[in-house]
């Protein structure tokens, strides 16, 4: 059902075409049957005709029409079957990306259950499972359609054992049918329970992962774990089947007695002289197309995997669609501050909160450093700055209207953010860069004074196509040092500032540079960002002294808030984590000296 539907939605008018095709592939075996029987009478059992006359000639004719459709019919529904699918897989792609853009809180796309979801769909993204589900549909849809067909040729002859030869076939195909259903379960049934071993073999058959694999000798230990994920994960498929090769034998010898003992009819009663050859051909050759209902073909796991993952993408689209957080139509303004006002954040489903009573007044164009041992809340707090969250309770107030009533890509294009986990597109140096805000206008001049701000300038001049090079090797460009690609990632930032966004927010965005080297990219950025609202999450102190305020977290609660000088004097959190990392970094100097 899902999968006609999906079909449907895809391409009405070839999926009406199809199963014309489908209907006509159905009745034409029965049609052989009827036209060979009537053949067979007219040459076996002429009577008063002599021999061959126009009747006889007319049913031949006939006959061969069958036979030539028979041979025309399943091919063209396998190749507009094709067509529909590859359609279908591309609807399928579309709608997955649509489905988990469409949700405001990013913290519901990050749950357990949605990521399961994404699992199960991905499942058959990885190939062309909707294109295989629509031709093994085509196919099954002729084989049974004809078997049906069959068996009303038999209800003709004695009703009872039509019936009789249904129940027979009907029980086999519904343990066939179990029989590759344990199997897709046993597959790819299971996407939660597979995850991790997925996992594990993806990062054992990774090339970025290669040097730690092989630093630390983990190759063992990785199909280990694999292997023994891989039995847990297929230990409830392998239950789940338990049985059935013993059921299907049953079904089998079931299926070879009702088969037996309609032939032994149908030569008792032609015997006897109740039924002429030609009926006699008839009603064999019908009898014999009921076989499509057992038929053992891959087809059926292909259609159950199609169906799986076309049931996990409406599943995905119901969860998300009800997940727009979007209440209004107010414009996203922001002119004189952001305040935080009683924020609370917890993840769906955990009774752990991240933030909680937060209250924070970031007034605009000034720069705000937000610190913290790991696990206070400051990426979580960047990211219901940003729209990305939405808060559990309490409110974000931009210039006096709830950020929850401006409609999210407004406001995200007021924001200019680069987190830590920011991606790094295997494109070339341009793109990298004017990602940050695709629409707007590109000019060499314009990216230079950006790269220049970064201290990109120098890395454009070297690469071999300067800005139209390729930033990853496996496609033919260059790869890029960590702190070459924090630079890109910064680049990409101010480009989106350069655009209109009026928030630059960094979160850790100088990690793989030096203290020296991050203090003077800081420099540049404050420089590059004059006039705008400049939010800083760094670890490095070194940085965030510079900012206009400092606010400390600390088990998502605001703790301190000031100048590096007011917070210095306090003598509190902040000066303490101060003093620690400096006296660090001074003891590091003296080493190297």
């Amino acid at each position: 059902m899902v999968l006609t539907e999906g079909m449907l939605r895809t391409d009405p008018r070839n999926t009406l075409v199809l199963a014309a095709l489908v209907a006509v592939g159905s009745v034409l075996p029965a049609t052989l049957a009827v036209t060979s029987g009537m053949l067979a009478g007219s040459l076996l059992d002429p009577g008063d005709h002599g021999g061959l006359d126009r009747e006889t000639a007319v049913v031949a004719g006939l006959l061969g029409v069958a036979f030539l459709l028979l041979q025309v019919v399943g091919p063209v529904a396998q190749t507009v079957a094709e067509s529909l699918g590859r359609r279908l897989d591309r609807s399928v792609a579309q709608r997955t990306m649509a489905a988990l853009d469409g949700p405001v809180d990013l913290a519901e796309l990050e749950a357990p259950r949605t990521m399961g979801l994404v699992d199960g769909v991905n499942g058959g993204l990885g190939g062309s499972a909707a294109r295989d589900a629509v031709i093994g549909t085509v196919g099954i849809g002729i084989a049974r359609g004809g078997a049906v067909c069959g068996a009303l040729v038999l209800f003709a002859y004695r009703w009872w054992l039509a019936l009789l030869l249904l129940a027979a076939y009907g029980y086999a195909m519904v343990i066939v049918s179990r029989m590759y259903q344990a199997a897709l379960e046993s597959a790819e049934g299971a996407p939660a329970r597979m995850r991790r071993a997925m996992y594990l073999k993806n990062t054992l058959c990774t090339p970025p992962a290669a040097k730690d694999i092989r630093t630390f000798g983990l190759v063992e230990w990785l199909l280990g774990r694999y292997t023994a994920e891989w039995r847990s994960a297929i230990t409830r498929a392998r239950r789940d089947r338990t049985g059935v090769a013993r059921v299907s034998l049953r079904s089998g010898c079931a299926v070879l007695v009702v088969q037996g003992l309609t032939f032994l009819v149908l030569a008792w009663d032609m015997v006897n002289g109740d039924l002429s050859i030609g009926r006699f051909t008839a009603f064999a050759v019908a009898s014999t197309g009921l076989l499509g209902l057992s038929s053992v073909t891959p087809d059926l796991l292909n259609i159950a995997v199609g169906g799986t993952m076309l049931t996990a993408l409406a599943e995905l689209e119901k969860s998300t669609g009800r997940l727009t957080g979007h209440t209004g139509d107010a414009p996203a303004d922001f002119r004189t501050s952001i305040v935080f006002a009683g924020v609370g954040f917890r993840y769906p489903g955990s009774d752990s909160w991240v933030l909680r009573d937060l209250h924070l007044t970031i007034p605009a164009g000034t720069s705000l450093a937000v610190v913290g041992v790991n696990g206070a809340g400051k990426t979580t707090l960047a990211k219901l700055l940003c729209g990305l969250y939405r808060p559990t309770e309490g409110r974000i107030l931009v210039d006096g209207v709830d950020v929850r009533d401006i409609r999210p890509e407004l406001w995200a294009r007021h924001c200019a953010a680069l987190f830590q986990d920011w991606i790094r597109w295997n494109l070339p140096l341009r793109d990298n860069v004017v990602l940050g805000a695709p629409e707007h206008p590109v000019t060499t001049g314009q990216l230079e004074r950006i790269a220049r701000s970064v201290g990109l300038l120098d890395l454009v001049t070297e690469l071999p196509a300067g800005w139209s090079t390729v930033l990853s090797r496996e496609f033919g460009g260059v790869d890029l040092s960590g702190g070459q690609w924090q630079r890109v990632g910064l680049a990409r930032a101010l480009w989106a500032l350069s655009a209109g966004a009026e928030i630059l927010l960094l979160d850790e965005p100088s990690a793989a540079l030096d203290v020296r080297g991050e203090t003077e990219l800081y420099d540049q950025l404050l420089d590059a960002a004059a006039g705008k609202t400049v939010v800083l999450i760094s670890h490095r102190f070194s940085t965030v002294r510079h900012a206009d305020r400092i606010v400390v977290l600390n088990d998502g609660a605001i703790v301190e808030q000031g100048s590096h000088a007011a917070l210095m004097a306090a003598d509190g959190l902040y000066a303490r984590m101060f003093r620690v990392q400096a006296e660090r970094f001074t003891a590091g100097a003296e080493i190297k000296r």
